[in-house]
């Protein structure tokens, strides 16, 4: 995987424990670099003489016109989020992968959007509040709990929208003052919006309670969208814990336009046979939870370790994590140069 160097043009103090860090991109890397509402950006801060790798959703939007922007809120004990915050400043350069992730609107484009974001959460979510009220056509309505109203990050934002869009609807919960958010509170936010698209991002068990209530709603699986992230272990190659599983296999990998034949042993991810083999393809988490990994499967059988990023129609259409793919039969070829929109 490629890193690219990336200038800060802008910092901006969302709240005490959160910053958004707006980037200058060359022009020479400007489709590179070229992005969709929802997705993120990984970045590589050397600390100690280690790598480590960490993904920070976009909060900008690229139909609004805005320049590429994630946000960044101080975590307990966080080594990269604290020292973003405290240490990089306009005119610094940091290192990104290109732009991934799946946590995009989806058609129709015409359904209401229903929208569940706690704390940090919020981040990808304002990318995509922004897209759909600049393509219009649609209902929307955020739930957006925090703790207090000096950790609302955006706030003056969400509400200039909400004030010049008379279809998007926000609602306020601050645990301070309202206990922590309840099952009643939250299937109230969801009532009428029965078909809509539903996006969430926060804390885990915010978005689990999130999904419990649609799931109760009646909400089908395959209209909920859950963003998730954990910090990979540190160095340049995350290593993740793997049980022997799989069988030998002749793998092809479609690559930057060029097949790659390679060998992929027993108990060995797809991800790390390319690796082994010299190759460069595209990975974060390495956790099975960001898709940055992800490849379509053209040949033979692969099983997954884990899947927090694709739905059973997307597994039948043969999309895979190479991160957490082992293949089951001797013969496989998958391709990295296809899109899943």
């Amino acid at each position: 995987m490629q890193f690219h160097t990336l200038r800060i043009a802008r910092v901006i103090r969302e709240t005490p424990d959160a910053s958004s860090f707006v980037f200058e991109i060359p022009e020479a890397q400007a489709e590179l670099f070229r992005y969709r509402a929802g997705q993120f950006l990984t970045f590589r801060i050397r600390r100690r003489l280690r790598a480590l790798l960490r993904c920070y959703s976009l909060s900008s939007s690229p139909e609004a016109g805005d320049a590429p922007m994630v946000t960044v809120k101080r975590v307990a004990g966080g080594r990269v989020s604290n020292w973003l915050n405290d240490r990089l400043a306009e005119g610094d350069h940091i290192a990104a992968l290109p732009p991934a992730g799946r946590f995009t609107l989806r058609e129709p484009a015409d359904e209401p959007l229903l929208f569940f974001a706690g704390g940090s959460g919020i981040t990808p979510i304002l990318s995509l509040i922004k897209t759909a009220l600049w393509r219009g056509g649609r209902r929307l309505r955020l739930f957006y709990a925090n703790r207090d109203a000096d950790s609302v990050i955006f706030r003056a934002q969400l509400e200039a929208l909400a004030r010049a869009h008379a279809e998007f609807e926000v609602i306020h919960h601050l645990d301070s003052s309202g206990g922590v958010a309840t099952p009643g509170q939250l299937a109230a936010a969801a009532a009428g919006f029965e078909s809509a698209h539903a996006y969430l991002c926060g804390p885990a068990p915010f978005m689990e309670l999130a999904e419990a209530v649609l799931a109760a709603a009646g909400f089908d699986s395959g209209r909920i969208f859950i963003e998730r992230f954990v910090s990979p272990p540190d160095g340049q190659a995350p290593a993740v814990a793997l049980r022997a599983e799989g069988v030998a296999c002749n793998l092809a990998i479609r690559l930057g336009g060029t097949l790659h034949r390679v060998t992929c042993q027993p108990g060995q991810s797809i991800l790390q046979a390319a690796r082994e083999a010299g190759l460069s393809p595209p990975a974060a988490c390495e956790e099975g939870f960001c898709g940055s990994c992800a490849a379509r499967r053209l040949r033979g059988e692969i099983r997954l370790n884990a899947n927090d990023v694709f739905s059973e129609d997307d597994l039948a259409a043969g999309w895979t994590l190479t991160c957490q793919g082992y293949p089951e039969t001797p013969d496989c070829e998958i391709s990295y140069d296809e899109t899943n929109d």
